[in-house]
């Protein structure tokens, strides 16, 4: 092989490992959403349950954890790019698991939203799909001390600092959260 052909080689090599390091370091979750779209909408979820505030708890998070990504810009404009839109179908309540007595120990309640995110532009779904999610409480003790992981963090009562207050809006809080992630996530991972 001459000097001349392992130059040529060695710059082709180069040329090729230079776009395949910066071509993976550049990708980013952001990538995934189509490129038309640069920012969304997300009005007020609608509630067809009777659990008060549910839409607007639910509509905030979501908000709230695609500002946190920060993977598209929120906006309140009408001829927004892109627009989320949810139902908030069913909400449950009951019990979860018994005691020794075969009394109720911890309750579940579960929530069911139906949500939809439409490219404006090209005026069509990007996805359509039902979010389900749980959370468990006791209604005989304080969630700082009934010995539930009421929140899934891994972490019980006293050593975890948002294990307090009413337990039932504890398992709302929980469920909304969980339903939030989900929905992120498949923003995140349309395309």
């Amino acid at each position: 092989m001459t000097m001349e052909l392992k130059r040529k080689l060695t710059k082709i090599i180069s040329l090729n490992l230079f776009f395949l390091i910066f071509g993976c370091s550049y990708y980013s979750m952001a990538g995934s959403i189509p490129i038309n779209i640069k920012n969304v909408s997300i009005p007020l979820f609608e509630n067809q349950t009777v659990e008060f505030e549910l839409s607007e708890k639910l509509t905030s998070k979501i908000v709230q954890e695609i500002s946190s990504q920060n993977i598209i810009k929120i906006t309140n404009d009408v001829n927004s790019d892109s627009i989320i839109n949810g139902v908030v179908n069913s909400v449950s309540d009951g019990p979860y698991s018994f005691n020794d007595n075969e009394q109720v120990s911890e309750y579940r309640f579960s929530l069911s939203v139906r949500v939809s995110w439409i490219d404006n532009g090209a005026d069509s779904k990007l996805f359509e799909k039902t979010f389900s999610a749980f959370g468990t409480y006791s209604i005989d003790n304080d969630p700082s001390s009934d010995g539930i992981d009421n929140d899934n963090d891994g972490i019980i009562d006293g050593d975890d600092s948002d294990e307090f207050g009413d337990s039932r809006e504890l398992a709302i809080n929980v469920a909304i959260n969980k339903i939030a992630v989900d929905i992120v996530n498949t923003v995140l991972s349309t395309w």
